[in-house]
């Protein structure tokens, strides 16, 4: 790898008076500072090539650090498909690396005027990418500034993961704390097995705040991809796109978006634990009436899931999967009267549950049952849905035992348990 002369020389010069304020931890020679290679971390000067000559220089087990302040970039070509502003190769670069701020108040804003598809940070595993984390920052894809149209598939993406060029690479990057904002079309975009994201935060992307497909991608397949204790809202699609491949998503919170999350045709198995889906405009989770795309039927898990004041169905438990449901909550879905109530079980989907609970549809009944195939579940406890506990075919529905009477306050407290709020997720929530 070349080391540009403004790496070599180390540049020297931070501006004391700059506003940005804060060090790294420690100062050995493994902490690279992206003041020391010209960096002015003011919001207004382009500091895209500081922090290339600054990633060119770590090494192995090194650092990269982005001081307190705002560290502008850009592509290139802003006119040009597939622009990148700051891109990490694994080829290029060693293992081991950390790219870090103070928290919050260390962002990297992309610059406004790309026109086509762009990438504010990305990483590029080719032959594999082992122990590369990024944490406590703030990432902003400045949406409104950006002339390229999500809607006519112009996609902007705040912090993304390829995949690999081999089934025989390795993938283990991780983002932890890290605030993803504004993106033109998504926040976080996981493209390969290996990615975790823990502790952070998805708010108000073009589309969704994850989007996650694995599926038929050169590359390992396992490990999954991973999102934990992390927070998405405020997202004009999904919160949660699970479009392909292996998914495990728990102790999260997806709320106030267009919808809450999604499994596809091409989704093998999607793992959701301690979920909270919430106030989304549409509908909390779905699996739509696409036919599958892989070789065999999609396995979905669920256990601990609220889904509760979401305006459509809470669950649209769908097409070509198997569902194993430990306990699901629906609560109060359905406000906008479009669906068919809390819970639709719908297509030729099949659900073994050992509780489903089902409280207030604001419109239909608690369970919708229109599938072609049999349902078992255990205990159906259901409470003041308006259309009543059950409609549909439900020959095919096997409930082995009810429980119907269940006052408000147990409903409340039944809505809560385990699963977490937003104050308990994302980033900063850590100790």
């Amino acid at each position: 790898m070349s080391l540009s002369a403004v790496a070599l020389a180390g540049c020297n010069a931070r501006d004391s008076g700059s506003g940005a304020e804060s060090d790294p931890d420690t100062r050995d020679d493994a902490v690279l500072d992206i003041r020391d290679f010209g960096a002015a971390v003011d919001g207004t000067t382009d500091d895209t090539q500081a922090v290339r000559d600054a990633i060119d220089a770590v090494g192995e087990g090194g650092t990269v650090y982005f001081p307190t302040g705002t560290t502008l970039v850009s592509a290139d070509d802003r006119t040009a498909e597939g622009a990148k502003a700051i891109e990490v190769r694994g080829d290029d670069l060693p293992d081991d690396v950390t790219f870090r701020g103070d928290g919050e108040g260390s962002v990297v804003r992309l610059a406004g005027g790309h026109e086509d598809n762009h990438g504010l940070f990305s990483w590029k595993p080719e032959g594999g990418i082992v122990g590369h984390v990024i944490r406590d920052l703030t990432v902003d894809g400045n949406r409104h500034e950006q002339p390229a149209d999500p809607e006519n598939d112009k996609n902007g993406l705040n912090l993304g993961v390829s995949e690999a060029t081999s089934d025989e690479s390795t993938v283990d990057v991780t983002f932890r704390d890290v605030r993803s904002v504004d993106a033109n079309t998504e926040c976080f975009t996981f493209l390969q097995g290996g990615c975790v994201a823990d502790r952070c935060t998805a708010s108000g992307a073009g589309k969704h705040g994850f989007g996650i497909d694995t599926y038929d991608n050169v590359g390992p397949a396992l490990p999954p991809v991973v999102v934990r204790n992390s927070h998405a809202y405020d997202c004009d699609v999904y919160g949660i796109d699970c479009s392909g491949g292996t998914t495990l998503v728990e102790d999260c919170v997806l709320e106030e978006n267009g919808w809450g999350t999604k499994t596809t045709a091409h989704v093998v198995e999607a793992t959701f634990r301690r979920v909270r889906i919430a106030n989304n405009e549409q509908l909390g989770y779905q699996r739509n009436d696409v036919p599958m795309e892989t070789e065999e039927t999609a396995t979905v898990r669920l256990d601990d899931v609220v889904a509760q004041s979401n305006g459509d169905q809470g669950f649209r438990f769908g097409r070509d999967t198997e569902y194993a449901v430990g306990t699901v909550t629906a609560l109060g879905n359905n406000g906008a009267g479009n669906g068919s109530g809390n819970i639709a079980i719908m297509d030729n989907a099949s659900v073994t549950a050992d509780e489903i609970r089902s409280f207030n549809a604001e419109f239909g009944a608690g369970i919708h049952y229109w599938s072609s195939e049999p349902s078992t579940i255990s205990l159906y406890v259901n409470f003041g849905n308006r259309n009543g506990p059950f409609d549909g075919e439900l020959e095919r529905l096997a409930v082995r035992a009810i429980d119907v009477d269940v006052p408000n306050d147990v409903v409340d407290s039944i809505a809560t348990g385990p699963v977490p709020n937003s104050s308990d997720v994302g980033a900063g929530t850590g100790d």
